[in-house]
Protein backbone atom coordinates (compact mmCIF):
# COMPACT_ATOMS: atom_id res chain seq x y z
CA UNK A 1 0.00 0.00 0.00
CA UNK A 2 2.88 2.17 0.13
CA UNK A 3 2.64 3.36 -3.58
CA UNK A 4 -1.25 4.63 -2.17
CA UNK A 5 0.03 6.81 0.36
CA UNK A 6 2.88 8.83 -2.37
CA UNK A 7 -0.54 9.00 -4.67
CA UNK A 8 -2.49 10.57 -1.74
CA UNK A 9 0.44 12.59 -0.88
CA UNK A 10 0.85 14.26 -4.27
CA UNK A 11 -2.55 15.03 -4.61
CA UNK A 12 -2.83 16.79 -1.48
CA UNK A 13 0.57 18.60 -1.71
CA UNK A 14 -0.42 19.68 -5.70
CA UNK A 15 -3.35 20.78 -4.87
CA UNK A 16 -2.45 22.41 -1.63
CA UNK A 17 0.32 24.62 -3.54
CA UNK A 18 -2.08 26.14 -5.65
CA UNK A 19 -5.04 26.00 -3.79
CA UNK A 20 -4.15 30.33 -2.52
CA UNK A 21 -3.81 30.91 -6.23
CA UNK A 22 -7.66 31.30 -6.76
CA UNK A 23 -8.17 33.68 -3.36
CA UNK A 24 -8.36 36.85 -5.21
CA UNK A 25 -9.13 38.65 -1.90
CA UNK A 26 -5.79 37.58 -0.81
CA UNK A 27 -3.68 38.36 -3.91
CA UNK A 28 -1.12 41.33 -3.12
CA UNK A 29 1.71 42.86 -5.21
CA UNK A 30 5.08 44.17 -4.88
CA UNK A 31 3.88 47.85 -4.45
CA UNK A 32 0.74 46.74 -1.90
CA UNK A 33 3.14 44.67 -0.11
CA UNK A 34 5.50 47.86 0.54
CA UNK A 35 2.96 50.48 1.18
CA UNK A 36 1.69 47.85 3.96
CA UNK A 37 5.22 47.51 5.32
CA UNK A 38 5.60 51.01 5.59
CA UNK A 39 2.45 51.15 7.35
CA UNK A 40 2.46 48.64 9.73
CA UNK A 41 6.26 47.05 9.94
CA UNK A 42 7.46 47.51 13.95
CA UNK A 43 10.56 48.06 13.40
CA UNK A 44 10.01 51.14 11.30
CA UNK A 45 7.68 52.28 14.29
CA UNK A 46 10.92 52.34 16.47
CA UNK A 47 12.83 54.32 13.96
CA UNK A 48 9.86 56.68 13.85
CA UNK A 49 9.47 57.38 17.45
CA UNK A 50 13.58 57.64 18.12
CA UNK A 51 12.91 60.39 15.46
CA UNK A 52 9.81 61.76 17.92
CA UNK A 53 12.10 61.75 20.84
CA UNK A 54 15.27 62.90 18.89
CA UNK A 55 12.69 65.88 18.17
CA UNK A 56 11.28 66.49 21.62
CA UNK A 57 14.93 66.04 22.91
CA UNK A 58 15.58 69.25 20.57
CA UNK A 59 13.14 71.31 22.14
CA UNK A 60 13.77 70.82 25.66
CA UNK A 61 17.45 71.83 24.94
CA UNK A 62 16.01 74.58 23.51
CA UNK A 63 13.79 76.12 25.77
CA UNK A 64 16.64 74.98 28.15
CA UNK A 65 19.29 77.27 26.57
CA UNK A 66 16.65 80.00 26.11
CA UNK A 67 15.93 80.17 29.72
CA UNK A 68 19.44 79.96 30.76
CA UNK A 69 20.33 83.05 28.19
CA UNK A 70 17.22 85.09 29.09
CA UNK A 71 18.74 84.46 33.32
CA UNK A 72 22.18 85.33 31.82
CA UNK A 73 21.01 88.87 30.29
CA UNK A 74 19.06 89.53 33.22
CA UNK A 75 21.83 88.93 35.43
CA UNK A 76 24.27 91.16 32.96
CA UNK A 77 21.31 93.80 33.42
CA UNK A 78 21.46 93.78 36.95
CA UNK A 79 25.27 94.69 36.89
CA UNK A 80 25.07 97.02 34.52
CA UNK A 81 22.32 98.45 36.82
CA UNK A 82 24.76 98.32 39.89
CA UNK A 83 27.83 99.78 38.02
CA UNK A 84 25.55 102.75 36.85
CA UNK A 85 24.45 103.04 40.52
CA UNK A 86 28.29 103.03 41.60
CA UNK A 87 29.47 105.36 39.21
CA UNK A 88 26.54 107.77 40.45
CA UNK A 89 27.97 107.47 44.11
CA UNK A 90 31.46 108.21 42.44
CA UNK A 91 30.43 110.73 40.78
CA UNK A 92 28.55 112.70 43.15
CA UNK A 93 30.02 116.33 43.55
CA UNK A 94 27.31 117.33 45.79
CA UNK A 95 28.95 118.60 49.08
CA UNK A 96 25.82 118.22 50.99
CA UNK A 97 25.44 114.92 50.42
CA UNK A 98 29.05 112.90 49.81
CA UNK A 99 29.42 110.02 48.00
CA UNK A 100 28.82 107.25 51.25
CA UNK A 101 31.57 104.48 51.41
CA UNK A 102 29.36 101.50 53.09
CA UNK A 103 26.92 102.24 50.14
CA UNK A 104 29.50 102.15 47.65
CA UNK A 105 31.09 98.83 49.19
CA UNK A 106 27.97 97.43 49.60
CA UNK A 107 27.48 98.19 45.31
CA UNK A 108 31.05 96.86 44.55
CA UNK A 109 30.56 94.12 46.80
CA UNK A 110 26.80 93.19 44.88
CA UNK A 111 28.30 93.84 41.37
CA UNK A 112 31.59 90.86 42.12
CA UNK A 113 28.51 88.39 43.20
CA UNK A 114 26.68 89.24 40.13
CA UNK A 115 29.93 89.12 38.04
CA UNK A 116 30.42 85.48 39.47
CA UNK A 117 27.32 84.33 38.86
CA UNK A 118 27.41 86.08 35.26
CA UNK A 119 30.33 83.56 34.65
CA UNK A 120 28.70 80.81 35.72
CA UNK A 121 25.73 81.48 33.91
CA UNK A 122 27.97 82.05 30.86
CA UNK A 123 29.79 78.71 31.62
CA UNK A 124 25.91 77.40 31.69
CA UNK A 125 24.41 78.53 28.86
CA UNK A 126 27.85 77.11 26.55
CA UNK A 127 26.96 73.78 28.06
CA UNK A 128 23.22 74.29 26.93
CA UNK A 129 24.29 75.33 23.28
CA UNK A 130 26.72 72.35 23.17
CA UNK A 131 23.67 69.78 24.37
CA UNK A 132 21.44 71.84 21.82
CA UNK A 133 24.19 71.48 18.77
CA UNK A 134 24.76 67.62 19.80
CA UNK A 135 20.85 67.32 20.19
CA UNK A 136 19.98 69.03 16.33
CA UNK A 137 22.79 66.43 15.25
CA UNK A 138 20.86 63.72 16.65
CA UNK A 139 17.67 64.81 15.32
CA UNK A 140 19.43 65.13 11.68
CA UNK A 141 20.57 61.42 12.13
CA UNK A 142 17.29 60.45 13.61
CA UNK A 143 15.68 61.63 10.44
CA UNK A 144 18.02 60.39 8.30
CA UNK A 145 17.90 56.80 9.65
CA UNK A 146 14.53 56.52 9.47
CA UNK A 147 14.61 57.62 5.92
CA UNK A 148 17.03 55.07 5.43
CA UNK A 149 15.45 52.24 7.05
CA UNK A 150 12.16 52.61 5.00
CA UNK A 151 14.10 52.06 1.96
CA UNK A 152 16.26 49.16 3.56
CA UNK A 153 12.56 47.61 4.73
CA UNK A 154 11.09 48.15 1.23
CA UNK A 155 14.26 46.22 -0.18
CA UNK A 156 13.86 43.50 3.09
CA UNK A 157 10.08 43.27 1.67
CA UNK A 158 11.69 43.16 -2.30
CA UNK A 159 13.64 40.15 -1.15
CA UNK A 160 11.29 38.19 0.91
CA UNK A 161 8.64 38.86 -1.80
CA UNK A 162 10.36 37.37 -4.82
CA UNK A 163 12.08 34.60 -2.47
CA UNK A 164 8.40 33.34 -2.17
CA UNK A 165 7.62 33.53 -5.90
CA UNK A 166 10.93 31.80 -6.55
CA UNK A 167 10.27 28.83 -4.19
CA UNK A 168 6.84 28.21 -5.21
CA UNK A 169 8.44 27.85 -8.75
CA UNK A 170 10.34 25.47 -7.07
CA UNK A 171 7.76 23.42 -5.92
CA UNK A 172 5.92 23.39 -9.10
CA UNK A 173 8.83 21.57 -10.59
CA UNK A 174 9.10 19.36 -7.60
CA UNK A 175 5.77 18.69 -7.94
CA UNK A 176 6.08 17.89 -11.38
CA UNK A 177 9.71 15.83 -10.60
CA UNK A 178 7.30 13.72 -8.05
CA UNK A 179 4.96 13.05 -10.65
CA UNK A 180 7.44 11.67 -13.18
CA UNK A 181 9.10 9.48 -10.38
CA UNK A 182 5.57 8.24 -9.61
CA UNK A 183 5.42 7.00 -13.08
CA UNK A 184 8.47 5.21 -12.82
CA UNK A 185 7.54 3.42 -9.65
CA UNK A 186 4.26 2.38 -11.40
CA UNK A 187 6.44 1.44 -14.51
CA UNK A 188 9.26 -0.68 -12.48
CA UNK A 189 6.29 -2.51 -10.67
CA UNK A 190 4.56 -3.42 -13.83
CA UNK A 191 7.74 -4.68 -14.82
CA UNK A 192 8.54 -6.75 -11.52
CA UNK A 193 5.12 -8.22 -12.14
CA UNK A 194 5.94 -9.36 -16.09
CA UNK A 195 9.09 -10.54 -14.76
CA UNK A 196 11.64 -8.03 -16.23
CA UNK A 197 12.22 -5.87 -12.99
CA UNK A 198 13.03 -7.01 -9.34
CA UNK A 199 11.64 -5.65 -5.94
CA UNK A 200 14.77 -3.68 -5.28
CA UNK A 201 14.34 -1.73 -8.11
CA UNK A 202 10.44 -0.80 -6.61
CA UNK A 203 11.74 -0.10 -3.72
CA UNK A 204 14.56 2.35 -5.05
CA UNK A 205 12.43 3.84 -7.16
CA UNK A 206 9.14 4.20 -3.79
CA UNK A 207 12.52 5.57 -2.14
CA UNK A 208 13.11 7.99 -4.75
CA UNK A 209 9.31 8.88 -4.40
CA UNK A 210 9.30 9.52 -0.84
CA UNK A 211 12.40 11.58 -0.91
CA UNK A 212 10.70 14.24 -3.35
CA UNK A 213 8.08 13.85 -1.50
CA UNK A 214 9.92 15.38 1.63
CA UNK A 215 11.90 17.75 -0.23
CA UNK A 216 7.98 18.96 -1.02
CA UNK A 217 6.85 19.06 2.53
CA UNK A 218 9.89 21.09 3.90
CA UNK A 219 9.53 23.59 0.94
CA UNK A 220 5.77 23.78 1.71
CA UNK A 221 6.77 24.51 5.58
CA UNK A 222 9.88 26.87 4.27
CA UNK A 223 6.81 28.97 2.00
CA UNK A 224 4.88 29.00 5.05
CA UNK A 225 7.19 30.68 7.10
CA UNK A 226 8.50 33.31 4.86
CA UNK A 227 4.65 33.84 3.77
CA UNK A 228 4.05 34.25 7.52
CA UNK A 229 7.15 36.64 8.26
CA UNK A 230 5.73 38.85 5.40
CA UNK A 231 2.45 38.92 6.74
CA UNK A 232 4.04 40.33 9.67
CA UNK A 233 6.05 43.01 8.08
CA UNK A 234 2.99 43.91 6.86
CA UNK A 235 0.77 43.92 10.04
CA UNK A 236 -1.19 40.73 8.99
CA UNK A 237 -1.76 37.71 11.03
CA UNK A 238 1.12 35.50 10.40
CA UNK A 239 -1.33 32.70 9.04
CA UNK A 240 -3.48 34.68 6.83
CA UNK A 241 -3.56 33.52 3.60
CA UNK A 242 -1.04 35.20 0.99
CA UNK A 243 -0.78 35.20 -2.67
CA UNK A 244 1.84 36.95 -4.54
CA UNK A 245 1.58 38.70 -7.35
CA UNK A 246 4.63 37.91 -10.02
CA UNK A 247 6.13 40.45 -12.00
CA UNK A 248 7.70 40.94 -15.25
CA UNK A 249 11.22 42.18 -14.81
CA UNK A 250 12.74 44.31 -17.57
CA UNK A 251 16.22 42.94 -19.55
CA UNK A 252 17.95 45.80 -19.20
CA UNK A 253 17.94 48.77 -16.33
CA UNK A 254 20.44 52.27 -17.07
CA UNK A 255 22.85 51.47 -14.44
CA UNK A 256 24.93 54.89 -13.20
CA UNK A 257 28.36 55.37 -14.17
CA UNK A 258 30.78 54.26 -11.70
CA UNK A 259 31.71 58.07 -10.62
CA UNK A 260 28.13 59.69 -10.61
CA UNK A 261 27.06 56.56 -8.62
CA UNK A 262 30.06 57.00 -6.11
CA UNK A 263 29.61 61.05 -5.69
CA UNK A 264 26.12 60.32 -4.60
CA UNK A 265 26.91 57.74 -2.36
CA UNK A 266 29.48 59.87 -1.24
CA UNK A 267 27.21 62.56 -0.50
CA UNK A 268 24.72 60.15 1.44
CA UNK A 269 26.95 57.90 3.15
CA UNK A 270 26.21 58.71 6.61
CA UNK A 271 29.28 57.06 8.10
CA UNK A 272 31.14 59.45 6.35
CA UNK A 273 29.26 62.40 7.63
CA UNK A 274 29.84 61.51 11.29
CA UNK A 275 33.40 60.99 10.77
CA UNK A 276 33.78 64.33 9.17
CA UNK A 277 31.47 66.19 11.84
CA UNK A 278 33.41 64.70 14.88
CA UNK A 279 36.72 66.46 13.01
CA UNK A 280 35.14 69.56 12.82
CA UNK A 281 33.87 69.09 16.58
CA UNK A 282 37.84 68.12 17.67
CA UNK A 283 39.15 70.65 15.53
CA UNK A 284 36.88 73.26 17.63
CA UNK A 285 38.00 71.91 20.78
CA UNK A 286 41.41 72.59 19.65
CA UNK A 287 41.31 76.17 19.46
CA UNK A 288 39.19 76.52 22.82
CA UNK A 289 42.45 75.25 25.14
CA UNK A 290 45.99 75.93 25.33
CA UNK A 291 46.40 72.88 27.70
CA UNK A 292 49.21 70.94 25.68
CA UNK A 293 48.29 67.71 26.85
CA UNK A 294 44.81 68.48 26.08
CA UNK A 295 45.82 69.59 22.18
CA UNK A 296 47.96 66.87 21.82
CA UNK A 297 45.51 64.31 22.93
CA UNK A 298 42.81 66.04 20.15
CA UNK A 299 45.48 66.04 17.51
CA UNK A 300 45.82 62.73 18.30
CA UNK A 301 42.07 61.79 18.27
CA UNK A 302 42.31 63.58 14.82
CA UNK A 303 44.54 61.89 12.86
CA UNK A 304 42.66 58.58 13.94
CA UNK A 305 39.49 59.84 12.63
CA UNK A 306 41.41 60.33 9.53
CA UNK A 307 42.40 57.56 9.19
CA UNK A 308 39.08 55.82 9.50
CA UNK A 309 37.64 58.43 7.18
CA UNK A 310 40.36 57.10 4.85
CA UNK A 311 39.34 53.70 5.29
CA UNK A 312 36.08 54.44 4.79
CA UNK A 313 36.32 55.92 1.31
CA UNK A 314 38.55 53.23 0.32
CA UNK A 315 35.72 51.14 1.27
CA UNK A 316 32.93 52.63 -0.11
CA UNK A 317 34.66 52.69 -3.72
CA UNK A 318 35.38 48.71 -3.73
CA UNK A 319 31.46 48.11 -2.09
CA UNK A 320 30.14 50.07 -5.45
CA UNK A 321 32.81 48.50 -7.70
CA UNK A 322 31.02 45.14 -6.63
CA UNK A 323 27.95 46.37 -6.77
CA UNK A 324 28.44 47.40 -10.31
CA UNK A 325 30.19 44.17 -10.88
CA UNK A 326 27.62 42.18 -9.42
CA UNK A 327 24.53 43.84 -11.66
CA UNK A 328 26.84 42.90 -15.00
CA UNK A 329 27.15 39.53 -14.01
CA UNK A 330 23.85 39.19 -13.26
CA UNK A 331 22.48 41.11 -16.26
CA UNK A 332 23.82 38.22 -18.71
CA UNK A 333 22.54 35.42 -16.16
CA UNK A 334 19.37 36.75 -16.83
CA UNK A 335 19.63 37.14 -20.66
CA UNK A 336 20.65 34.02 -20.82
CA UNK A 337 18.10 32.31 -18.96
CA UNK A 338 15.56 33.75 -21.34
CA UNK A 339 17.54 32.29 -23.85
CA UNK A 340 17.27 28.50 -22.18
CA UNK A 341 13.56 29.47 -21.29
CA UNK A 342 12.55 29.73 -24.73
CA UNK A 343 14.31 27.20 -26.25
CA UNK A 344 12.81 24.85 -23.58
CA UNK A 345 9.49 25.88 -23.83
CA UNK A 346 9.54 25.37 -28.11
CA UNK A 347 10.90 22.29 -26.93
CA UNK A 348 7.92 21.16 -24.47
CA UNK A 349 5.37 22.47 -27.47
CA UNK A 350 6.95 20.55 -29.88
CA UNK A 351 6.76 17.16 -27.61
CA UNK A 352 2.95 17.82 -26.86
CA UNK A 353 2.38 17.63 -30.25
CA UNK A 354 4.91 14.60 -30.68
CA UNK A 355 3.06 12.69 -27.90
CA UNK A 356 -0.27 13.84 -29.40
CA UNK A 357 1.21 11.77 -32.63
CA UNK A 358 2.22 8.60 -30.04
CA UNK A 359 5.89 9.45 -31.25
CA UNK A 360 6.82 10.03 -27.29
CA UNK A 361 5.71 8.20 -24.28
CA UNK A 362 4.10 10.00 -21.48
CA UNK A 363 7.40 10.02 -19.01
CA UNK A 364 8.92 11.54 -21.86
CA UNK A 365 6.17 14.53 -22.17
CA UNK A 366 6.49 14.65 -18.51
CA UNK A 367 10.31 15.28 -18.82
CA UNK A 368 9.63 16.98 -21.48
CA UNK A 369 7.35 19.66 -18.76
CA UNK A 370 10.10 19.51 -16.03
CA UNK A 371 12.60 20.58 -18.22
CA UNK A 372 10.57 23.38 -18.90
CA UNK A 373 9.75 24.04 -15.53
CA UNK A 374 13.18 23.89 -14.46
CA UNK A 375 14.01 26.43 -16.88
CA UNK A 376 11.00 28.56 -16.29
CA UNK A 377 12.79 28.49 -12.77
CA UNK A 378 15.76 29.65 -13.42
CA UNK A 379 15.10 32.33 -15.13
CA UNK A 380 12.90 33.21 -12.27
CA UNK A 381 15.09 33.16 -9.77
CA UNK A 382 17.54 35.30 -12.45
CA UNK A 383 15.09 37.89 -13.34
CA UNK A 384 14.62 38.60 -9.55
CA UNK A 385 17.85 38.60 -8.91
CA UNK A 386 18.85 41.39 -11.59
CA UNK A 387 15.53 43.01 -9.75
CA UNK A 388 17.28 43.10 -6.51
CA UNK A 389 21.12 43.86 -7.74
CA UNK A 390 19.75 47.07 -9.52
CA UNK A 391 17.73 47.95 -6.79
CA UNK A 392 20.66 47.41 -4.38
CA UNK A 393 22.93 50.08 -6.65
CA UNK A 394 19.70 52.15 -5.87
CA UNK A 395 19.99 51.65 -2.19
CA UNK A 396 24.14 52.88 -2.34
CA UNK A 397 22.78 56.22 -4.37
CA UNK A 398 21.24 56.66 -1.25
CA UNK A 399 24.23 55.75 0.69
CA UNK A 400 22.76 52.48 2.04
CA UNK A 401 24.88 49.21 1.49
Amino acid sequence: MRWKFIVLMTLFFTLGSFSGAFAADDSITLDQAKKLANENSRSYVKYQNDADKAKYQLNQSKNQLNEAERENERLISQYNDLEEQLNEELNNNDPDNPPDADEINKIQEEMSSKMDNAVQQAKSVQTLLNNKNDAEDNYDDSIKAAEKYQKQLEYQVEQQYTTILIQEENLQALNKEYAIDLNLFESEKAKMQLGSSNQANVNKMSSDAESLNKQIIDLNNLIKALKGNLNDIMGRDYDDNLTLVAFDVPEEFELPEYDALLSKATQNYDTLSVIKRTIDNNEDDLDDTDDYNQRSLIRLDIKEKELQLEDEKFNLKDSINNLISDFKIKQEDYKLSLINLEDAQNSYEWDKKRYELGQISKLDLLQSELNYLNSKNKNVSAGYAFYLAYNSIELAENGIF
